[in-house]
């Protein structure tokens, strides 16, 4: 009897240990089985963050060369047409103004102006030309010497402290004038210029 018990309690002794082992072997292999899906896990998420950061800096770089891009072509352009315009004005400035301030330019100009003044089918016989305060010496020795039968036809001079060069002319009423000032001429050739100096200097 007491053989049976001892057979009977090693048995189930064996039985416990045999499924406690069978209980750790599971664990361990849920175990593994959990830390290799957490590793896979952990794996794939790395990985997506990583993709996703390149992704970013790609884009980041993208749009960091788009506006350096942008803003060396602005500040090229701006650079040009700096230059085209330096020298324009150099060209431009003292040439006109002295072109302008030369008596028989303006004599040529008025009196072409003058013979050829006409609204709405009627020649308007009184005239008046504003030319530069600083040179009325000069001006009324040498135009009204050389323009008197344009002034006896109804052209007054006058002159005015803001004209530089040139002149503006229109009705003595006041009602519009045509201007050819210094400055005036000065934009006019800057912007018929402006293009082909800048075709010129760039190649463009």
């Amino acid at each position: 009897m007491e053989q049976k018990i001892a057979e009977l309690t090693e048995k189930l002794f064996n039985e416990g240990v045999q499924k406690g082992e069978d209980e750790k072997k599971s664990i361990i292999e849920a175990a593994e089985k959990e830390a290799v899906t957490i590793k896979d896990n952990a794996k794939k998420e790395a990985e997506k963050i990583i993709s996703e950061a390149a992704a970013k800096a790609e884009e980041m770089k993208r749009n960091a060369e788009s506006e350096i891009k942008l803003s060396s072509q602005q500040a090229i352009s701006a650079l040009k047409q700096k230059i085209v315009n330096i020298i324009m004005t150099k060209t431009l400035d003292e040439k006109t103004s002295s072109t302008l301030a030369d008596p028989d330019v303006l004599k040529n100009l008025i009196s072409t102006i003058v013979s050829n003044w006409k609204t709405g089918g009627q020649e308007i016989q009184t005239l008046e030309a504003l030319l530069p305060e600083k040179n009325r010496g000069i001006l009324e020795k040498s135009l009204e010497g050389s323009m008197r039968d344009i002034l006896k036809e109804g052209l007054t001079l006058n002159f005015s402290r803001n004209i530089k060069s040139g002149f503006q002319i229109g009705p003595e009423n006041g009602t519009f004038k045509i201007s050819m000032t210094d400055e005036d001429f000065k934009e006019f050739f800057k912007d018929f210029l402006r293009p082909k100096t800048r075709s010129f200097l760039f190649e463009e």
